[in-house]
């Protein structure tokens, strides 16, 4: 039964969670150091239309989330 997991991508890489994850989860799946360059302000994490996004931020089956240079 998968309807406890969900399919996210994080610059382009899909990673498998439990429903009910957040952002800095996909972030960790993905690898570790995006969530800790995230967590220390020095990479910004966006949805597919460009907004930042919190690392406690929810996700939904299919999320896109692109990280990149945080605003100045």
């Amino acid at each position: 039964m998968t309807d406890d997991k969900m399919t996210v991508s994080v610059n382009g890489s899909e990673v498998t969670l439990h429903r009910g994850m957040k952002v800095k989860h996909a972030l960790i799946a993905c690898d570790q150091s995006l969530y800790d360059a995230a967590e220390a302000g020095d990479l910004a994490v966006r949805d597919a239309n460009g907004f930042n996004v919190g690392l406690d931020g929810a996700l939904r089956d299919g999320a896109k989330l692109y990280t990149g240079k945080p605003d100045e």
